[in-house]
């Protein structure tokens, strides 16, 4: 049983000192009119808690190690927060182990057990509420929920962490970001409650382990070198042209392909491996098959399918993992191996790390020596391979194409550069003046596509949510080689209709294997309403089709119509513009159901 005791206070808490000049704010730094009194502790077998008389949640020793900052009027430690820092006055104890605190807004039900304490939060208003934590300075480093331990303050998302202070630790699920930091050096945990909407928190202290509180060490040790820009090129292209060293993944296996870790870039000083999938098709003794490097998307993995699907149409191919994750897991929760790098999406918090520890840089070092693993086969042609990427594999695919000039083809899907111009450019500007340039003149593929000497196959949809058309057309017009555009009204964006496009796989037979190319566009124009575009094929074009948008504002909320346009002699298409088109396209299908676009033209007033 729970040993809850009820102790009030008669004297006020001492004022908390003002958050530095220049530091972040949390919510809740203005304090209120009056110091809240203590309403009880609470001693468990593993713990030790304090609430307030307003409903904070003011004390949580592990052991005897503090957790929270404590001390101070303002609400701090575990709170409430809604245009200001919320009092929860209405505060009593329905049961032995538990505390209720309301207020009109908002109710806190603190729930103490043995292992742990439960929170439960309900949000009264037609607003978004957030729930608090402030750490003390003794916690000096977190696990992440894909097992990275990092010093802190730092900043993820967090529906699961683990905190640590000396040996003992703390873990909360059930939050919605990790961030700081704030006044002089704090982390903060956040949950955002929505509108009438309850959350429910669990907190679980403990001891950490003897290898707990070696990575926590480590972690909390670690001081990043400022970061500078290269001497010379971003990545050791010849190093990391070189096979790397390949061992079994045991206890992973998928139906027709090779589970494989193989050696990756340093991080932090230390050796890391990266995880794929391999996986060669039926082939006559001697023959040499053509190669396929995949690269996933945000949230992904390595995928065993993909791998398969390009084996079955020829292929050898290779799929690996670039945030330091074997296959398995769910959407955004991948199991983590021991000799990771960082993780990703983007890399954005880790700009002020050393350049060769931050994700973009990994992430592009792993494709590259993939490619390297794959040409080393003997089973496959070194001269014919190829790389396509979904989504952040897009982005990575561009980049990649600029750099390894080894690749003969190239099908980015979604993504593309520019990123302070497209659905992500709030994550780029949010860093600062300095930072997010910084960021643009290392991680944008805007910096590396003038470099890409292939043909390249941009394969995205009309509504894209993350790169909207304006950031692709400026990225497509980078390269040197030639490009071909495929673009479909309306295209789901995700792993299976990225991987699943006709046009990827006759654009990479047609380079490596001597298959019928897709259509090319040789030119496009207007004459007043009409518009025209002319092509080339070697297969018949049955179809083709105008797409227009009568829309402004956000490209990914404008709505798409396809029109008729005529297939007229001398491979010329050609259609009447109706009034009010702000934006069109032309679109032409050949038999085998593949679709080649025109660039996308604006329309003034």
């Amino acid at each position: 049983m729970v040993a809850l005791g009820l102790f009030l206070c008669g004297g006020a808490m001492a004022a908390a000192p003002e958050p530095a000049a220049g530091a972040a704010r949390a919510p809740g730094t203005a304090p209120p009119s009056e110091a809240p009194a203590e309403f009880c502790r609470v001693r468990g077998d593993a713990y030790e808690a304090a609430v307030d008389s307003f409903g904070c949640l003011t004390s949580l020793r592990v052991g005897g190690t503090e957790f929270l900052l404590a001390r101070g009027a303002n609400p701090r430690g575990i709170y409430l927060y809604q245009d200001g820092p919320l009092r929860l006055p209405d505060i009593a104890r329905p049961a032995e182990d538990t505390v209720r605190a309301a207020c009109e807004r908002a109710e806190s039900v603190y729930t103490f057990r043995e292992d742990g304490i439960v929170w439960t939060i309900t949000n009264r208003t037609q607003e978004k509420l957030i729930g608090l934590m402030v750490f003390d300075h003794g916690v000096t480093a977190v696990r992440n929920g894909r097992g990275e331990f990092e010093k802190t303050p730092a900043q993820f998302g967090a529906p699961e962490a683990t905190w640590f202070a000396g040996n003992r630790r703390l873990t909360v699920a059930g939050g919605t970001r990790i961030w700081g930091p704030w006044s002089d050096g704090r982390q903060v945990w956040q949950l955002d409650i929505a509108p009438e909407a309850s959350c429910t928190v669990t907190i679980t202290p403990g001891e950490a382990t003897a290898a707990e509180q070696e990575a926590a060490a480590a972690a909390a040790a670690y001081v990043a070198e400022p970061p500078t820009d290269p001497d010379g090129t971003m990545w050791d292209v010849e190093a990391l042209s070189r096979p790397p060293v390949v061992q079994p993944a045991e206890g992973l296996h998928e139906e027709g392909v090779r589970g494989i870790f193989y050696e990756g870039v340093p991080y932090r000083g230390k050796p890391t491996r990266v995880f794929a999938w391999l996986g060669l098709p039926p082939a006559a003794v001697g023959e040499k098959v053509p190669g396929m490097v995949l690269i996933h998307g945000g949230g992904g993995t390595a995928f065993a399918d993909w791998v398969r699907l390009w084996n079955r149409r020829g292929y050898a191919a290779i799929a690996m993992d670039t945030c330091g994750c074997t296959s398995g897991g769910t959407h955004g929760s991948r199991p983590r191996h021991a000799d990771a790098g960082p993780s990703g999406w983007g890399g954005y918090q880790q700009i002020d790390w050393p350049r060769t520890d931050q994700w973009t840089y990994h992430a592009v070092a792993a494709v590259l020596l993939a490619h390297s693993l794959l040409r080393s086969l003997p089973e496959v042609d070194p001269e014919r391979t190829g790389v396509t990427g979904i989504s952040w594999g897009g982005y990575l695919c561009c980049i990649v194409a600029g750099v390894d000039h080894r690749f003969r083809l190239a099908a980015p899907v979604y993504g593309c550069g520019f990123t302070n111009e497209h659905a992500f450019a709030g994550s780029v500007n949010g860093l600062g003046e300095e930072r997010a340039a910084r960021w643009m003149r290392w991680w944008d593929p805007s910096v590396y596509l003038p470099e890409a000497p292939m043909p390249m196959l941009w394969v995205t949809g009309t509504n894209d949510f993350a790169y909207t058309f304006n950031a692709l057309q400026k990225s497509y017009r980078l390269p040197k080689g030639p490009r071909s555009l495929a673009i479909r009204l309306r295209m789901g964006h995700g792993q299976g209709q990225g991987q699943s496009p006709e046009e990827i796989r006759a654009f990479a037979d047609s380079i490596l294997r001597q298959g019928e190319p897709l259509p090319r566009v040789t030119r496009q124009g207007r004459n007043g309403n009409r518009v025209w575009t002319e092509f080339e094929s070697r297969v018949p074009v049955p179809r083709a089709e105008l797409n227009v948008t009568r829309d402004t504002g956000k490209w990914q909320d404008r709505h798409w119509e396809a029109l008729a346009a005529e297939i007229g002699p001398g491979g010329r298409i050609s259609a009447e513009l109706p009034e009010g088109v702000t934006v069109y396209y032309l679109n032409l299908f050949d038999n085998r159901g593949c679709v080649v676009s025109t660039e996308h033209v604006e329309l003034g007033p």
